[in-house]
């Protein structure tokens, strides 16, 4: 039993001599080196301010197809969604009882002329019996009144066949512009309503509009930034879209229209441009990016739209300031230029913010910072 406490410890002297050898490696092994991050150092450029809006399509000319006189539909001559010429016969309605009162209202007009030149013959005849004293002045004037009265008659006989013929030639609706049809809303055999039923609606696709709005805000600081103050003319502005599809449509357009008052409730400006369409790519009622190129310059500070996080209090970039320590800069951002940001706020000329490594590094520690040697997200505005 006197043996035990020996043995113990030389079974606790090998540990000893492990842990010692342990703490050895620790004391000798070198710290990690920082991490490494690609940075790019702000400046000011000279760039041409570009403004987007979210714009929507209408067709420049919008036409409801009715019909102006009540009748069976004969016939349809086109097909929903066909590219129709202006002229071109759509739909047909029976002619038949329009023809009929054109025919009677012919014979009737016929018969008002025959009446009218009697009277005309009988006129006549009494003038010249007038002068020689054979008829009396009131049978003069009574003949008189006679040939004015079948005159009239004329008149309104003529006026009744215009009707008519009128009528006859709304039997055949023909298409007031160019452009697409929709599909009928009607079959043959229907009996069509005067200017009830919605036939079909044709629109004008070429030229088109986009419909966009400007805050009051926003149209104010355009003001200010151009260089005499003035309002912009509408000749001055390059106007450009983006497809769904992030391509750029392949022709520029021009502002027809801006509204003379500020909406109260939405406190913006309703502006409309017109393009070109002639491969209808733009169809009435579709949404997309219109952007205003202005065309006064302006120094600006553009930083890579990658550079930027945003949290619950607003958007920060990462800067590494002299030390090489990582500080936590929040930033006021205006327009977007492609892929770059305009910094209002928040930023000065020089300093370097993180571009690459942003999920590598932390706020407070040091980093070893390499300059970014290319410039990928160079905007095209730039100068």
């Amino acid at each position: 039993m006197n043996k035990l406490p020996v043995i113990r410890s030389f079974a606790i002297f090998p540990l000893l001599l492990v842990l010692s050898a342990c703490n050895d490696v620790a004391v000798t092994q070198t710290a990690p080196p920082p991490p490494s991050v690609v940075v790019e150092t702000t400046q000011k450029s000279n760039i041409k301010p570009e403004i987007s809006f979210i714009g929507r399509t209408e067709a420049t000319e919008d036409v409801s197809i009715r019909s102006q006189v009540e009748g069976v539909l004969l016939k349809r001559h086109f097909t929903g969604g066909d590219n129709v010429q202006k002229g071109d016969l759509l739909f047909e309605i029976d002619p038949i009882p329009y023809q009929t009162v054109v025919n009677q209202q012919q014979a009737s007009l016929k018969q008002a002329q025959s009446a009218h030149k009697i009277a005309i013959t009988r006129w006549q005849r009494g003038t010249r019996l007038g002068k020689t004293g054979a008829m009396s002045e009131m049978d003069i004037d009574e003949l008189t009144a006679s040939m004015s009265q079948t005159e009239s008659d004329v008149a309104i006989k003529q006026a009744a066949l215009e009707t008519a013929q009128l009528n006859l030639s709304y039997t055949k609706i023909m298409a007031p512009i160019s452009g697409r049809i929709s599909r009928s809303q009607v079959s043959t055999g229907d009996l069509i309503t005067a200017n009830t039923i919605e036939l079909a609606t044709l629109v004008q696709l070429d030229p088109i509009w986009v419909n966009f709005q400007i805050s009051e805000k926003l149209l104010t600081q355009t003001r200010d930034d151009h260089q005499d103050g003035s309002t912009l003319s509408p000749e001055d502005l390059i106007v450009t879209i983006e497809l769904s599809e992030k391509t750029n449509y392949p022709h520029t357009g021009t502002i027809d229209f801006i509204d003379n008052r500020i909406d109260q409730s939405t406190g913006t400006l309703a502006i409309r441009a017109k393009f070109i369409n002639p491969d209808a790519l733009l169809l009435p009622g579709q949404y997309t990016s219109i952007s205003i190129l202005l065309p006064n310059e302006k120094s600006a500070m553009l930083i890579s739209q990658s550079t930027v996080q945003e949290e619950q209090q607003g958007r920060f970039v990462l800067v590494v300031n002299s030390d090489n320590i990582i500080e936590k800069r929040m930033v006021t951002l205006g327009n977007r230029y492609g892929v770059r940001w305009e910094v209002l706020d928040g930023l000065e000329v020089g300093e370097r913010i993180v571009a690459e490594g942003l999920q590598k590094v932390r706020v407070g520690i040091a980093v070893n910072a390499t300059e970014q040697t290319d410039a990928p997200f160079s905007s095209n505005n730039e100068k």
